[in-house]
């Protein structure tokens, strides 16, 4: 019996990833007069997408790009581009294809990692597993895009820190750190987590900190989990002279900061002008309560480290403007764990859920190639 359920652990995201891929594939015939896996792997390659294409190509600039507003390819994080790159001197295809590739055996392996998570809750697990390779969003998830990595090396890191290996979540927390700029607070959970656990030992606040020199392995975890931030920045000072410069460059992007409530007041009261459809606005400030939302809930679960994790990944982004603010959400793996969680309580809600699921594939990746902008 134990054989069988994890052959059935290892089946669910695979039968999900082929479903997944024949699905997306038929919304790219329909909208599409070009047939064929790489022109597939073109379609989907929308944004941001490119940007890491390029990187994986060419790398970095040691300048602006000529004619481009001043723009730069140090704003995107550079573990996935090196990664691909990696993969390409051992399968000689081009990149746009080993991203899509790669990205598909993140988003399976990261549900995998989810299994014991989820506490081993076989219809969260196959609504998670839905989610990230045959869901409405999927082709964040199986497209050139920091998303897989990002996801996968979360449920690392608190799965790590479940099972209290702190060196395990601090070297997941540094790779996630070279990953995306948000990756760095992970960090904040495992202390969160280290926390908890002197707690339970019937230690008191006062004497935190020095239980926690007491623990080298402890202290390692904390100063190793920025590793990859600072060694990107040390990239970006010896080869650009500007070791901020993916800070400085989100100006080029329309990124200044602000009042995160003005944004989100702004969003949600960016009423479209035809039909009844939400706009792009809305849909990006509905997506920002609704992870705020959901972090607290997390809280409410005593989840302490994974609600800051994803309500400070929100509220920093945030700061600048809500652009990506549902790529962002969607791409918290505690948040969709959560959800996947509560839509599995019933049996009738469930199946409703996956079934959603499944069909909103189809009419979202057409979305998605056809450039709606609230999926950027």
């Amino acid at each position: 019996m134990e054989l069988r359920g994890r052959l059935w652990v290892i089946a669910v995201p695979l039968l999900f990833m082929i479903g997944g891929l024949v699905i997306r594939y038929a919304a790219f015939a329909s909208v599409s007069v070009e047939p064929g896996f790489e022109a597939y792997a073109h379609a989907l390659c929308r944004w941001d997408c490119q940007w890491y294409v390029d990187i994986s190509q060419y790398g970095y600039e040691r300048f602006p790009i000529p004619n481009q507003s001043n723009v730069g390819r140090w704003g995107f994080f550079p573990l996935y581009p090196m990664l691909v790159t990696a993969l390409r001197f051992v399968f000689p295809f081009p990149a746009i294809l080993v991203g899509m590739i790669a990205s598909i055996a993140c988003s399976y392996v990261a549900c995998l990692v989810a299994w014991p998570l989820l506490e081993k809750n076989m219809r969260a697990y196959v609504l998670y597993c839905a989610f990230l390779l045959s869901g409405p969003f999927s082709f964040h998830f199986t497209t050139f895009l920091t998303e897989p990595l990002f996801v996968l090396l979360t449920s690392c890191v608190f799965l790590a820190l479940k099972r209290s290996n702190y060196l395990a979540a601090g070297v997941s927390s540094a790779l996630l750190s070279a990953t995306r700029l948000v990756g760095v607070l992970a960090v904040f959970a495992t202390v969160i987590q280290m926390f908890r656990q002197h707690r339970q030992q019937g230690g008191s606040v006062v004497s935190f900190p020095r239980w926690l020199l007491g623990r080298p392995d402890m202290l390692v975890a904390i100063f190793i989990s920025p590793a990859g931030l600072f060694a990107y920045i040390i990239f970006l000072h010896v080869t650009v002279g500007d070791g901020f410069a993916f800070l400085h460059v989100q100006r080029a992007f329309g990124r200044v900061a602000g009042n995160p409530l003005l944004f989100l007041w702004d969003g949600l009261s960016s009423v479209p002008t035809v039909g009844w459809l939400p706009t792009a606005p809305q849909w990006s400030a509905l997506a920002a309560v609704t992870g705020l939302t959901l972090s607290v809930v997390l809280a409410a679960r005593r989840q302490y480290g994974a609600a800051f994790f994803c309500a400070i990944s929100i509220i920093l982004p945030l700061i600048t403007n809500l652009a990506s603010m549902v790529r962002y959400v969607i791409g918290l793996a505690p948040l969709i764990m959560l959800v996947a969680v509560l839509l599995s309580a019933s049996k009738l809600i469930y199946l409703v859920a996956l079934a959603l699921f499944l069909s909103a594939c189809y009419f979202m990746t057409v979305a998605w190639i056809g450039g709606y902008l609230a999926l950027v």
